[in-house]
C-alpha cells in the first residue's frame, strides 16, 4: 500500500474549513443508516435560473479525482458519501467548491475521509469503523451536483437564501439505505433553527417527498 499523498499547505482559515468538512463527513457517519428510503411518489426536477452557488468543481469532477487517492488508500474502497458545504462572507459565496468524500474499506473495516480542492484530492483521515456502512452504486449515479442544486434553488432553496441572507447549504449524496444502494442527493439550508430540506433522485433526479 503506498503511503497517502501528502496535503498541500493551507492557509489557517482554509484548513479550519477543511477541519469543520471533515467533521461533517464522520458526523454523517452516524445519521448514513438513519435516512429515510425514498417513497412512492415523487415528481420530476422543474427547469431553474442559475443559483449563486459555485457549480465548479461538480461533484462528478471531485468523485473522479479522490478515486486514485481511495484506490491507493485500500483497494476495494467505496464510496459511502460525497458533501461540500457553503458558507456566505460578508454577503459574498465562495467561488470554489471543496468536496469531502467518505470511504469504506470492508477487507478492512476502516474509512477515510479524501478531501478535493481546486483539482487536488488528499487523504484527511481514516480510521477503523466497527460496522459496516451503507455504499452507494457508482455506475447508476447520473445526478450531478448543479442539476441537484437546480432543483432545490426552485423548490424553496432560493425562498429560504432571500429570507435568511447568512444561511448556510450543505449538499450531500449518498445510499438509499443499506438495503437499497441507490444514490440519492440531500440538500440542507439552515439558519439558526430554521431548517429546508431537499431529497433528489441521484438516479434519475426526481424530487423526493
Amino acid at each position: 500500500m503506498r503511503p497517502p499523498r501528502a496535503a498541500p499547505k493551507r492557509d489557517g482559515g482554509r484548513w479550519g474549513l477543511i477541519g469543520g468538512l471533515a467533521f461533517i463527513a464522520a458526523l454523517g457517519l452516524a445519521i448514513l443508516l438513519m435516512w429515510p428510503a425514498a417513497g412512492p411518489e415523487e415528481s420530476r426536477i422543474p427547469a431553474g435560473p442559475l443559483i449563486p452557488l459555485p457549480l465548479e468543481p461538480t461533484a462528478r469532477e471531485a468523485f473522479r479525482a479522490a478515486g486514485g487517492v481511495a484506490r491507493a488508500w485500500q483497494p476495494d474502497a467505496r464510496p459511502a458519501s460525497l458533501s461540500a458545504q457553503w458558507q456566505p462572507i460578508r454577503g459574498r459565496w465562495p467561488t470554489q467548491s471543496i468536496w469531502t468524500v467518505l470511504y469504506y474499506a470492508p477487507a478492512a473495516g476502516r474509512m477515510a475521509v479524501v478531501v478535493v480542492e481546486a483539482g487536488q484530492a488528499w487523504l484527511l483521515q481514516e480510521m477503523p469503523i466497527p460496522y459496516p456502512l451503507p455504499v452507494f452504486t457508482e455506475d447508476r449515479w447520473l445526478v450531478d451536483s448543479p442539476q441537484a442544486l437546480k432543483a432545490w434553488w426552485v423548490a424553496g432553496g432560493a425562498d429560504f437564501l432571500a429570507r435568511y441572507k447568512n444561511a448556510g447549504v450543505t449538499a450531500r449524496l449518498k445510499p438509499t439505505s443499506m438495503a437499497d444502494p441507490s444514490p440519492v442527493w440531500t440538500i440542507t439550508t439552515t439558519a439558526g433553527t430554521q431548517v429546508h430540506t431537499l431529497m433528489i433522485s441521484g438516479v434519475d433526479g426526481r424530487v423526493l417527498p
